[in-house]
């Protein structure tokens, strides 16, 4: 059982690196891109208010979203290793049929 749920978070994560963070890559490049074209050259601090702003409305939703959807990987890393990190409670054994009426073996 141990087993199928590993390998079901290993498919999870590979899939979720393909559809979430291969494409999350892609908008943090291009909105880094977008966002240093339309700062361009700030000389007063009007200009730098006024730049931030284009900068943003062009490039920086892309940064965010990039930064939103890299981050599922992550966050499914995070929850995988804490799953497989819980100790599984053994159950108490009681003896049956022949074994219960048997002495304990002396400690040698």
């Amino acid at each position: 059982m141990k087993d199928k749920k590993k390998k079901t978070i290993m498919i999870i994560a590979l899939i979720t690196i393909l559809i979430c963070g291969c494409p999350g890559c892609f908008l943090i490049v291009g909105g880094i891109d977008s966002f240093s074209k339309a700062i361009g050259s700030i000389n007063t601090f009007d200009d730098l208010i006024s730049d931030l702003g284009e900068g943003f409305a062009q490039g920086g939703w892309m940064l965010i979203l990039g930064a939103v959807l890299v981050m599922v990987p992550f966050v499914l890393v995070i929850i995988a290793v804490l799953i497989r990190n819980k100790d599984e409670k053994l159950e108490a054994l009681e003896p049956t049929g022949a074994s219960k009426d048997d002495p304990i073996p002396p400690a040698t």
